[in-house]
C-alpha cells in the first residue's frame, strides 16, 4: 500500500464491517481477509468498547485485504455493502444522520455529503472514498451500503434505485464520484 493512511476509525464501523463479511462470507471468509490484512488480532474486536478506535493504516489494510481476494466480485462486494449498513446502523435513523455519522465515524480526507435532496431523488458525493481507492477497485461495497441506508429509512412498499455514470477504475482519480438514489414510491 503506498499512500498517507492517517486517521482513525471507530470500532463500531470495524465490527459491523467484520459482521457483514462473517455473513455474507462464513466466518472462514472473515478469516481469510483478516489473515491477508495480518489482522488476526482483531477477529474479536466486538468486545472492545465501540467508541474507541483503529489507527486508519490498519483499517486500509483490511479493505485492501478485502478488494485483493474478492477481485471482480461486484455482487458480492455489493451485498457485504447491505450488511454493513445494516450492522452499522440496525435502528431507525434517517439517511441524512446515517451520512453525518459514517463521516464522524472514519476520520481522514474522505467525505460523503448529500449535494441534492427532494422528494424523489437523492445526491451524494463521495470524495477520497476509502473503499475503492487502489486503482482497478470499483465502490460495489459503498453503492451497496448507500443504497440499503437509504431503503431502510423508508416506508417498506418504496425502492431505491441507484444510478451511477459509469467510472473508469484506472483513472486514479476513480474514487471521486456521485451516486443518484432515486426512491420509487408505491402509490396505493
Amino acid at each position: 500500500m503506498i499512500g498517507d493512511y492517517k486517521g482513525t476509525v471507530k470500532n463500531k464501523v470495524v465490527v459491523a464491517l467484520l459482521q457483514a463479511y462473517h455473513d455474507i462470507l462464513d466466518y472462514d471468509g472473515m478469516k481469510s481477509i483478516l489473515r491477508e490484512a495480518e489482522m488476526m488480532s482483531i477477529k474479536d474486536i466486538r468486545d472492545e468498547n465501540p467508541n474507541d478506535s483503529i489507527d486508519f493504516f490498519s483499517f486500509k489494510k483490511i479493505i485492501s485485504a478485502q478488494n485483493c481476494l474478492l477481485y471482480d466480485s461486484s455482487i458480492l462486494l455489493f451485498e457485504i455493502g447491505k450488511k454493513f449498513s445494516f450492522y452499522l446502523f440496525p435502528f431507525g435513523i434517517s439517511f441524512e444522520e446515517i451520512i453525518d455519522e459514517i463521516n464522524a465515524s472514519i476520520s481522514t480526507d474522505w467525505k460523503v455529503e448529500i449535494i441534492e435532496n427532494n422528494e424523489n431523488e437523492i445526491v451524494v458525493r463521495i470524495n477520497k472514498c476509502i473503499f475503492c481507492s487502489e486503482i482497478g477497485v470499483p465502490c460495489d461495497l459503498f453503492e451497496g451500503f448507500l443504497v440499503h441506508s437509504l431503503q431502510k429509512s423508508l416506508p417498506s412498499e418504496d425502492m431505491v434505485i441507484y444510478e451511477m455514470k459509469k467510472i473508469d477504475v484506472n483513472n486514479p482519480e476513480h474514487n471521486n464520484f456521485v451516486v443518484k438514489l432515486r426512491i420509487k414510491r408505491s402509490f396505493k
